[in-house]
């Protein structure tokens, strides 16, 4: 497997806290994703990267008894996660694997789906062309990816950071620049056809804490790890005095849907 462990072990760490601080984000964009890839009882499919379950669990429930989903995640407290979520389900395994480069002989899915995941891996492009050769004949895939977010985040984490001894790595890929960008690296990864549409999500916080709570919960653990345990409340109200009050974002997301 490819060695993604600083983020891995941030996502395991976060496992526990993950869509479960109070807030409706992650669901709601897993909602619009399986609903733009539209799920047909009795197909096979594989979610890569699958989390908590939010995109897996209800595309286990779109394909039914007659059907089969596969979700891998390399943090094993997400699979963890993944496996409590999808209790009951037997069409439904989660098992630790790759969201890069998934171990699974070629044409085995009629449908990849992959929610907010591409983007924290090394190499995309490849991820995509990996993809492509799991799938069927006719098969698809769906992921989705940040469009936009809003203002107040980028500043929120700005503000975080001046308590940070450090900032924190980022990774960044430029084929997620904007929906053309997003069609030119499908197609050039062997996909025939391919739609890029825009959702939007609302979260709404109580305060300055459960923004904090709430960033350290995701992937911006690995700035909330960066700041010293004894100067959290002095970030916290330094949000709370120079953020927009209410702390009611918006968020926009792209899907994107390919076709073989």
């Amino acid at each position: 497997m490819t060695d993604l462990s600083p983020i891995v072990q941030v996502f395991d760490e976060a496992a526990e806290a993950y869509d479960n601080v109070g807030v409706e984000f992650f669901r709601p964009i897993a909602a619009e994703l399986v609903r733009a890839v539209a799920p047909q009882p009795g197909e096979h499919v594989l979610d890569a990267g699958c989390g908590t379950g939010a995109v897996l669990a209800p595309v286990a429930e779109a394909v039914g008894p007659s059907g089969y989903v596969t979700g891998i995640d390399l943090a094993p407290g997400m699979v963890a996660r993944s496996r409590a979520t999808t209790t009951g389900l037997d069409q439904v395994v989660v098992e630790l694997g790759d969201a890069q480069d998934p171990a699974y002989p070629a044409g085995s899915f009629d449908l990849i789906t992959s929610g907010l995941v591409l983007f924290f891996l090394p190499d995309p492009p490849a991820a995509l062309t990996a993809y492509r050769k799991l799938l069927k004949p006719q098969g698809r895939l769906g992921f989705s990816c940040f469009a936009q977010q809003d203002p107040r985040y980028a500043q929120a984490l700005k503000i975080m950071a001046r308590f940070a001894d450090a900032p924190p790595e980022r990774r960044y890929h430029p084929m997620f620049d904007s929906a053309e960008s997003l069609r030119e690296a499908v197609l050039a990864a062997g996909y025939a056809a391919v739609e890029v549409r825009e959702a939007e999500v609302g979260s709404a916080f109580n305060d300055a804490a459960h923004l904090y709570e709430w960033i350290g919960s995701h992937a911006g653990r690995q700035l909330v790890d960066l700041i010293p345990v004894e100067r959290r409340s002095l970030a916290i109200s330094a949000l709370a005095a120079e953020l927009t009050h209410p702390l009611d974002f918006t968020t926009k997301v792209r899907l994107v849907i390919a076709r073989c």
